[in-house]
């Protein structure tokens, strides 16, 4: 090969150059294609290439952003209840956005933003957070927040009175009870692995059915977070699974209307109609004011006064919490009606013939669901914490916690009940710590 270095002469460099000019012409003679044709096409393939790979790293991006998707495949709220009136036949609970009302006390609708896994809370990340304690509520309606805005719900009062911080999960399920509550534990601890469990039981929670005990824990399943979201949305939908669009979900009525036949007026508006008062008789057909409501008073003095039927659930619970290295705590808290007579005259407008003057549930023989519930919890070494004196005082005091008509808190109510069950946690926690 002839180095450029080497050449001597000007002669010698332009006899070079002539002689790779007429190697070239050989070639182009051979092979009849024009270089620049060439080099225009692969210029032109580079180029559409770079524009299709943005151009579909743009719509993943895009997609990804609009059309957020969880990271359990498996795991979704509807899987726990036992009933959700009003609701319907839905699959899946995820991503949807629901509403509450009650008319004869307010126009005011409290719109529920359910996260990916069908709970109104920010979203539940499967890896805990380095340094912050897990904690998971898991309840009832009262839990969930029912007729109160999403940031003024127990869950919201206990971090703000907190100094801690806490990764708290609002576990709420309006409608359920202690199978629910079961199912939905079972599942959480080993996937979640929160660090304390904390349960709410209502009043309305304790009746003469024995929970069943789970037989079987969740085998967590994941989406594929490296398939393309296109086709992952194509997926979902042949899955009759709901598609959230991140900045627009309209919400739905969590109360059916008169024209479902979830709702109890449907088929029995002759039987009803003489126990609810016409105005609210009508908010009740109109999904503005929850059917279910009907002679709710006498139901409860006819529960309250019966043993309630607990079963293994306390035992299998700190079984299970202690399985996972998680605190259990077990809080109680009472209907309304039990600790005042102050709505009495707001419930009796929807129990016209079944509540006479006399009756009032706050009177002893009323009360033994607390008494059993804390013996249940002392027999299997639970921490128990009853809000049935902090709920009672704040009535007596003239703080009314709850609504008129509707039997759920207002949002002050639930933030004053959160923060309370910070200071009666944390100090029976603490000084356990610190022995």
């Amino acid at each position: 090969m002839i180095a450029l270095t080497k050449l001597q002469s000007k002669t010698e460099y332009t006899g070079y150059l002539d002689r790779i000019n007429q190697f070239c012409f050989w070639i182009h003679q051979i092979f009849p294609l024009e270089t620049s044709s060439i080099t225009n096409k692969l210029s032109n393939l580079f180029r559409y290439s770079v524009y299709v790979f943005f151009v579909l790293a743009f719509q993943e991006i895009v997609l990804r952003i609009c059309f957020p998707i969880p990271v359990l495949s498996n795991f979704d709220r509807i899987n726990y209840l036992e009933l959700e009136k009003g609701v319907g036949s839905y699959r899946h609970l995820r991503n949807q956005n629901w509403y509450w009302q009650s008319t004869p006390d307010t126009n005011y609708r409290f719109v529920h933003y359910l996260n990916q896994y069908g709970f109104r809370d920010d979203e539940w990340p499967v890896k805990k957070t380095t340094g912050k304690p897990r904690i998971i509520f898991i309840g009832d309606s009262f839990v969930e927040g029912i007729m109160a805005d999403q940031e003024k719900t127990i869950t919201e009062g206990f971090k703000r009175s907190s100094k801690y911080t806490y990764e708290v999960f609002n576990g709420g399920m309006m409608g359920t009870g202690l199978n629910s509550y079961l199912r939905l534990a079972t599942d959480v601890l080993p996937v979640f692995k929160p660090d304390h469990l904390f349960v709410f039981i209502s009043s309305n929670d304790l009746g003469q059915t024995v929970p069943t005990i789970p037989e079987y824990h969740l085998k967590p399943e994941f989406f594929n977070q490296f398939r393309p979201r296109l086709y992952e949305l194509i997926l979902q939908i042949k899955d009759e699974s709901p598609i959230k669009f991140r900045w627009h979900n309209e919400p739905k009525s969590y109360i059916p209307t008169i024209t479902s036949n979830a709702n109890p007026w449907r088929t029995n508006t002759a039987a009803l109609s003489p126990h609810v008062r016409e105005d609210i008789a009508a908010a009740m057909k109109n999904g503005e004011f929850s059917p279910f409501r009907t002679n709710n008073l006498a139901k409860e003095a006819t529960n309250y006064l019966l043993p309630p039927k607990f079963g293994e659930t306390f035992g299998f619970l700190k079984y299970f919490t202690d399985k996972f290295n998680c605190k259990l705590t077990v809080f109680y808290i009472p209907g309304r009606n039990l600790v005042t007579d102050h709505y009495l005259q707001y419930e009796r407008t929807f129990c016209q013939l079944n509540c006479p003057d006399s009756l009032s549930l706050t009177k002893p023989q009323y009360q033994q669901h607390q008494i059993a519930l804390a013996q249940e919890c002392k027999r299997h070494r639970i921490p128990f914490v009853n809000l049935t004196d902090f709920i009672g005082y704040q009535e007596q005091s003239s703080n009314h916690l709850y609504w008129n008509y509707d039997d759920h808190m207002r949002g002050t109510g639930y933030l004053k009940v959160g923060k309370e069950v910070h200071e009666l946690w944390s100090k029976h926690y603490l000084s356990n710590q610190s022995r």
